[in-house]
């Protein structure tokens, strides 16, 4: 079986589906509700699992009452929970998202994990054993330098996960193979959206393999000394929220069974674009027999 190491942020996450975004200072009824885990490294196990792969996140959770809703919602899910801080008291970060109708789009307030302190056990390394892919989001930096610097010397492939720019990417970067960002991923002085700066950035900080997403627009990017393009899939989204972070756990699924970056990259924004048709993280994870692909009911590798 594919198997996988997601490593960062998980949090509560609870998404209100509305006709319109909310006027300030108003109450307005909801047309659903969802509520789960959430958090990039986390959805991207959550995605890894439901197309097959064995998923083991690795985060802190603790012992605070609303952890009980991500617990129940990882393991119904498949993914296997790695707890770093097993009898902390801390409160995990909750995020609070509306999704509006009308134009598909999403608002979220929330924290990360910046007042959880996590430092590196070396005997972490030990889950690399068996292990195909190696995916870190950055919200735990010592976490995610310690074992990707395991994860390289052992010859797994590592990915970062980089929405925004963060300055612990400076830390991280040097030991990842693979870099996958989002359009609004701008380091120190680079000009969100100059493509061409942000991808020089990243192959002068050693990353081999790189992708910048921008939405429904095309994936652009560089595999070793190839520039390449891939157009998304064309759907009627209902609702983006954690689409990227989809992305990233279908890509791992792809990599770990040895497909080159820029195929595992197409199928995987098949599976993201495919994801966008359902309201919250979860619900596409049960209507994959609805997706095109060989016997599985989703793209093969």
């Amino acid at each position: 079986m594919r198997s996988g190491l997601f490593v960062g942020l998980s949090t509560v996450d609870i998404a209100y589906r509305v006709e319109t975004y909310p006027p300030e200072d108003t109450k307005t009824q909801a047309v659903d509700q969802y509520s789960g885990a959430g958090g990039p490294a986390t959805n991207a196990a959550v995605a890894h699992a439901a197309l097959g792969g064995s998923s083991t996140l690795l985060t802190a959770v603790g012992t605070h009452q609303l952890t009980g809703l991500m617990r129940n919602d990882l393991s119904v899910h498949g993914v296997h929970l790695v707890d770093v801080l097993p009898g902390s008291d801390h409160q995990p970060p909750v995020s609070s998202i509306v999704v509006a109708e009308n134009t598909a789009t999403r608002t979220i307030v929330s924290l990360d994990g910046a007042r959880i302190g996590v430092e590196f056990d070396p005997g972490l390394t030990d889950r690399l054993a068996g292990v195909d892919v190696v995916l870190v989001d950055g919200h735990y930096p010592a976490l995610a330098v310690g074992l990707c610097e395991a994860a390289r010397s052992l010859g797994i492939p590592t990915v970062l996960d980089a929405g925004r720019y963060r300055a612990a990417h400076a830390g991280i970067l040097p030991h990842v193979g693979a870099a996958i960002c989002s359009a609004a991923f701008a380091p120190p002085g680079i000009t969100p959206g100059a493509t061409d700066s942000v991808l020089d950035f990243l192959r002068t900080a050693g990353v081999e393999d790189i992708a910048i997403t921008h939405g429904d627009g095309p994936i652009v990017g560089v595999s070793g000394d190839h520039a390449f393009r891939i157009d998304v899939p064309d759907i009627r989204a209902v609702d983006t929220l954690g689409a990227g972070d989809i992305l990233h756990g279908a890509f791992c699924y792809y990599t770990s069974a040895g497909v080159d970056f820029v195929r595992a990259l197409t199928l995987a924004s098949e599976i993201a674009s495919f994801s966008c048709r359902f309201f919250g993280t979860r619900e596409w994870c049960t209507r994959l027999s609805e997706l095109p692909g060989p016997g599985t009911g989703h793209p093969g590798a």
